[in-house]
């Protein structure tokens, strides 16, 4: 079984649809494996703004990977959920609505959402926005699990049903407590930028982190997520809590300024080993 990792494709911003679109299109002309053994995992902030011309642009690409035989599973971003500057909920319940079949699939539409992969390979999608659509839960929030998705995550992985089972895990913030790995240099410009960022990290990270760490703690193989649009692989800080791959998704268009390269990962879960993809524009 392979992972096909996207993330933050921001769609609806600047050249994205069309970087996604490339993106897509490399997929279906280069599958990595039989169709059979690829999901694609997309990681959150498929679109920009949550409208409904964004939204349809990107169902319509998910939709083309589903039609060329790939299984698409996704979790939601905030800006999915709303855009640069809050959740909703009237946002939300559209989303989960239009997206059900790659949120949920055949599942009961409520997180965390079980994928069976195959006999040995569980994933678990989380909503790291859950508990962020109200406004003072959201405020200096970069997600926010909260207490019932986690009582229901830590309840399932105790279940019988996944026993023996690989468990890959889902969402779309920042997982680790520590919040940032990379610290920009001011060489681009954007020293405004970058000084607000400064002062206001310590204060900008998921929230309930460090808990969803210990409820997670030995008891999944690969943690998958988007947000910070570093693409690092933070296995070195899983390895912490037991767990041996952990992969931050990148923006795979490149959503932040397009000098980078269109890249995604493919993880192969039989020997725990991921290559990146570079596609030329």
């Amino acid at each position: 079984m392979k992972i096909i990792h996207l993330s933050d494709t921001h769609i609806g911003t600047g050249a994205n649809a069309a970087r996604s679109t490339l993106v897509v299109d490399d997929l279906i002309r280069h599958p990595p494996d039989e169709l059979a053994r690829c999901v694609v995992v997309h990681t959150g902030d498929l679109i920009h703004a949550a409208t409904p011309d964004n939204r349809q642009t990107g169902k319509a690409l998910l939709d083309r990977l589903s039609t060329a035989g790939y299984r698409v599973i996704m979790c939601p971003g905030n800006h999915d959920y709303g855009d640069t500057f809050e959740v909703n909920n009237e946002a939300a319940r559209i989303f989960k609505q239009e997206f059900a079949s790659y949120l949920f699939h055949d599942e009961p539409h409520a997180f965390p959402v079980l994928h069976r992969l195959n006999d040995d390979t569980a994933l678990i999608g989380l909503d790291s926005n859950a508990a962020e659509l109200k406004f003072l839960q959201g405020l200096f929030a970069e997600g926010h699990l909260g207490a019932s998705q986690l009582d229901r995550l830590n309840r399932l992985l105790d279940t019988s049903a996944l026993a023996g089972k690989k468990i890959v895990l889902c969402l779309h913030h920042h997982p680790f407590y520590y919040g940032y790995s990379v610290m920009p240099d001011v060489g681009d410009g954007n020293l405004l930028k970058h000084l607000t960022a400064r002062l206001t990290r310590p204060f900008r990270r998921m929230k309930d982190a460090y808990s969803l760490c210990q409820i997670i703690r030995d008891r999944a193989q690969v943690l998958l997520f988007g947000h910070m649009h570093e693409g690092l692989d933070c296995s070195g800080e899983s390895a912490k809590y037991g767990i041996p791959l952990a992969l931050d998704g990148n923006s795979t268009t490149d959503a932040d300024n397009g000098h980078d390269r269109l890249r995604y990962r493919i993880i192969d879960l039989a020997t725990m080993k991921h290559d990146v993809r570079i596609i030329m524009k």
